[in-house]
């Protein structure tokens, strides 16, 4: 342990603490004895209190740390005081000084640490200037190692700065993890200053509750000095340095790639856009080559999530480790620093590999037709809409897409299981982050592990297969009126949910119902607000759709507000499956977190953000599956799931795509998911209303060296809607989108008056794959070609309405950064929220035709789409409309996302990916 010196208000800020681990004699008035440990020397004093060198019985050496008295005043302080010690005691012993003990009963309280033979590491650098190398490279290992450690046992730092960090000769610990907070608990931090301000995380300054982001944000404050000797925030005095930290960018100064990009995404000033700790962690080892890779032999650790940490230290403690730029290996490109969320958000890919937790999605626009939109409560508006808010991830509502028949016959089975036997449970990980307030239920559940435990447990009226294309499942025909406002589904008889309790029409009017209730999350508010007497649901005035009546038990009945011909496409989403009598209402929190469904498996147990169990239900309709069952184990990043993976304990683990690079291999699966990241012209002004201009932009842009930032796994797009939507993607909808051709940009630049210098505005979400794409776009625009200047405008991932009142405000222009998902499998919600000519997005409403963009051919193709029965034909008016908008580059089509995951598949049959990216555990058997 170190003391820190005690700060006056305007003292200027000195960040060479005058704390040194040399051991002097004890001076007159020191205890020569705490407790069982006899006290040999003096180590240093601060704010907290006096550090002394002791011994245990055993002779053993201690760091013993004498609290000052003010802290030892209150007895219920001191019960809380010593409540946090003992969870401080839990951490392990990765890069840290264990807490040992701790005496909070008598007149002096005092806490025991394992002595550590090094000197801070604020004394080193005064004393020899900044880190290199491998010096600084073992550092930041080491350090966020112990963070690593820290967080897992549920402490926070909350004072991690050059002083609590000894430099031992086996590699960096970090010192007084949890004091920061047991101090908090006396109810003293009003009276002195715990935290050193020059490292603080602005929700700290700003008295905002204080998480793992706080010592993420202190570790990267703390890796600049060390590589540069300056403070990221300067070192005048202490408002000044507050205020840089709440406002300004850090100072980076010398420090270099790859670490320069990580420890700028843990100082963004929104605690939610920073990486955690694990995450730093496994992206570090991955840069120093020490993270296991897939297929290496289990390593023997303390404890499933141990196998990083031991990595960490044992990284921290090899003088060569060194951090290096990954290199792909051949016919594989390099990998981004941070995956996306991907998410959640962001949209994620269904939030397999989201990082950061997904945000929640911005409210939609009404969806196209002739009947009456209502507003309910505030929440998101329209069929077809965004959810595009960025993780993981990606904020957009990342749904399987088709075009599906206006009717649907036969009701056909599933593929007949594969060759292989029966029995044995398959196990893999899923992202805690993938579930909304620990509710599974289908009302509740839009993508990540809710949508994959919903499949697992309901069967609906269709399902999307892994190639895009809808089948029956318990439909055995959706037939439409004459003008697609009425439509009847007839169902299948004979099938029962696990409890027994019948699957019939009063089944899908009641889960209908569930669904359109739900009001902060899941699918109902924007997939069903067509609905008649949807409003009356969601508003509470109602308990049933007035539009949804069984006609018989296997007969429904549908009424919409509007004609729609594509309604058939939503019927495969969670918001539509079936519920039993014991379901209850939509608020039933015990059904929520232990549904009963009538899907392949059933639930056995569910410990939120921990574990879920699935068995085999033998009462499903489509036969029985050839698993006993499915374990699912839920981590926070997708790289402790790839540790697991590493160590064998599971069979399936969705991997960060920053990891693709290293991981390739027979037991990589990837796919394409339908979602397109765009650049959203501003066409209402500025240099974005030529067509010229957007036109010479696309053709500027290299969608290869794009999809080279994500491991090839993101695919180069040929257009607005995603290629995993059959019928779209194909190349020659978008000529510029082919291949980069900088000798037409440079000619249609000229055309458009745009000469080199001129300005064009960028706008984003900040978040640092976002960061990095942005950053790529930008040396394209900026290049000798064109030579445009180009004006970046990040704005924090949590702030959707400001960033999009920057877009529609009046002097807004330029280029937008904007990923796009359907709302669900088709078309229609990829194109007409983004490019409606009645959607146009303005402060007045939050449509997100961000554009501005309006052509009456393509208002009237998708008009039309929507009032034709042939599948066909409404599949080609709506390629037609979308070949409309990138004619005139409406939008321009930047890369489509992916998704992947690590596999044992040696092990199995029928094991593959489906349309969400998840694995086919109702198809899969052991061989």
């Amino acid at each position: 342990m170190a003391g820190e010196p005690v700060r006056r208000d305007g003292e200027r800020l000195r960040d060479r603490e005058q704390v040194t681990m040399e051991i002097t004699p004890l001076r007159g008035g020191d205890p020569s004895r705490l407790g069982s440990y006899r006290l040999t020397g003096l180590l240093g004093a601060g704010g907290q209190g006096t550090v002394y060198l002791g011994e245990d019985d055993e002779g053993r050496r201690v760091a013993v740390k004498l609290l000052h008295a003010r802290f030892s005043g209150d007895p219920k302080a001191r019960a809380r005081f010593a409540a946090e010690v003992a969870v401080a005691q839990r951490v392990s012993a990765f890069c840290t000084a264990r807490v040992l003990a701790s005496d909070v009963e008598g007149d002096s309280p005092y806490i025991v640490s394992e002595y550590i033979d090094g000197p801070p590491l604020s004394r080193v650098l005064a004393d020899e200037g900044p880190r290199r190398g491998t010096d600084l490279d073992r550092l930041a290992i080491g350090t966020m190692t112990a963070l690593a450690a820290i967080h897992q046992a549920g402490v926070v730092h909350r004072d991690f700065k050059p002083a609590n960090v000894l430099l031992a000769p086996d590699g960096p610990r970090v010192i007084d993890f949890g004091i920061a907070r047991a101090l908090d608990a006396t109810g003293t931090l009003s009276s002195t200053a715990v935290g050193t301000p020059a490292y603080m995380a602005p929700e700290q300054i700003s008295g905002a509750p204080v998480g793992p982001e706080a010592d993420v944000f202190a570790w990267g404050t703390t890796m600049v000095y060390a590589a540069t000797a300056r403070p990221a925030f300067g070192q005048d005095s202490i408002p000044a340095v507050m205020h840089r930290i709440l406002t300004m960018p850090p100072d980076l100064g010398v420090l270099e790639e790859p670490l320069r990009q990580v420890v700028a995404d843990c100082l963004s000033k929104d605690p939610a856009l920073r990486p955690t700790a694990p995450n730093v962690l496994a992206h570090l080892l991955d840069l120093a080559g020490s993270l296991p890779k897939p297929g290496a032999a289990p390593e023997a650790t303390g404890g499933e999530d141990s196998v990083i940490l031991t990595r960490g230290a044992v990284t921290a403690a090899t003088e060569s480790a060194r951090l290096r730029t990954v290199q792909p290996p051949p016919a594989a490109p390099p990998s981004p620093a941070w995956a996306p969320p991907s998410p959640v958000p962001p949209q994620n890919t269904r939030g397999h590999t989201a990082w950061p937790p997904p945000a929640p999605p911005p409210p939609s626009p009404p969806h196209l037709g002739t009947g009456p939109t209502h507003p309910v409560k505030g929440r998101r508006r329209g069929i077809g809409v965004l959810a595009s808010v960025g993780g993981a991830a990606l904020v957009a509502l990342v749904v399987a897409g088709t075009v599906i028949a206006v009717q649907l016959t036969g009701g056909e089975d599933p593929e007949p299981a594969p060759d292989g036997r029966t029995g044995g449970t398959f196990r893999m990980t899923a992202l805690s982050a993938g579930t909304i307030n620990d509710v599974i239920d289908p009302s509740h559940v839009i993508s990540g592990t809710g949508r994959f435990l919903t499949k697992q447990l309901f069967t609906g009226l269709t399902e999307v297969g892994a190639d895009g294309v809808t089948r029956n499942r318990l439909a055995t025909r959706i037939t439409p009126g004459p003008d697609c406002r009425q439509w009847k589904i007839g169902i299948r008889g004979g099938t029962t949910f696990s409890n027994g309790e019948p699957v019939d029409a009063g089944a899908f009017v009641r889960g209908w119902a569930r669904s359109a209730g739900v009001t902060s999350e899941g699918g109902g508010s924007y997939l069903m607000n067509d609905i008649e007497g949807f409003a009356a649901v969601a508003d509470g005035k109602a308990e049933t759709l007035s539009g949804v009546v069984g006609v018989s038990d296997t007969e429904l009945s549908v009424a919409l507000t509007s004609p729609n011909c594509d309604f058939p496409t939503r019927l495969s989403e969670p918001a539509f499956m079936p519920a039993p009598k014991a379901a209850g209402r939509h608020d039933n929190t015990t059904f929520n977190r232990h549904p009963v469904g009538n899907g392949p498996f059933k639930l056995e147990e569910y410990q939120p953000s921990v574990r879920a169990s699935l068995t085999r239900n033998d009462a499903w309709a489509f036969g029985k599956t050839r698993l006993d069952g499915v374990e699912i184990s839920m981590v926070a990043t997708a790289d402790l799931g790839r540790a697991r993976y590493t160590a064998g304990q599971v069979d399936w683990a969705p991997i960060a795509i920053e990891s693709l690079g290293m991981t390739g291999g027979p037991d990589l699966k990837s796919r394409s998911t339908s979602f397109t990241r765009l650049l959203v012209p501003i066409t209402a002004r500025g240099p974005m209303k030529s067509k010229e201009a957007r036109e010479a932009v696309s053709h500027l842009i290299d969608r290869k060296k794009l999809s080279e930032l994500f491991g090839g796994v993101y695919k180069p797009a040929h257009g607005i809607v995603p290629a995993a939507i059959p019928g779209f993607g194909e190349p020659g909808a978008c000529p510029s989108c082919a291949a980069a051709n900088p000798a037409k940009a440079l000619e249609l630049a000229r055309r458009a008056g745009l000469k080199p210098g001129t300005t064009i505005r960028l706008y984003y979400r900040e978040r640092p794959e976002y960061r990095r794409f942005v950053e790529a776009v930008r040396a394209m625009l900026e290049s000798p070609t064109l030579g445009w200047k180009v004006e970046t405008r990040g704005v924090p991932l949590s702030d959707y309405a400001r960033f999009r009142k920057e877009i529609v405000a009046a002097d807004a222009s330029g280029l937008v950064l904007f990923p796009w998902g359907p709302d669900y499998p088709g078309a229609y919600t990829m194109l007409w929220p983004l490019l409606g000519g009645t959607l146009v997005a303005t402060d007045k409403n939050m449509y997100s035709n961000l554009a501005g963009w309006k052509n009456v051919r393509f208002d009237d193709l998708i008009s039309t789409a929507l009032r034709t029965h042939s599948a066909g034909t409404r599949t080609s008016l709506f390629q037609q409309a979308e070949k409309t908008a990138l004619d005139d580059l409406a939008l321009i089509p930047l890369l489509y996302n992916g998704t992947a995951a690590t596999v044992r598949s040696d092990r199995y049959v029928g094991l593959e990916m489906d349309y969400d990216g998840d694995p086919t555990v109702a198809t899969a058997a052991l061989k």
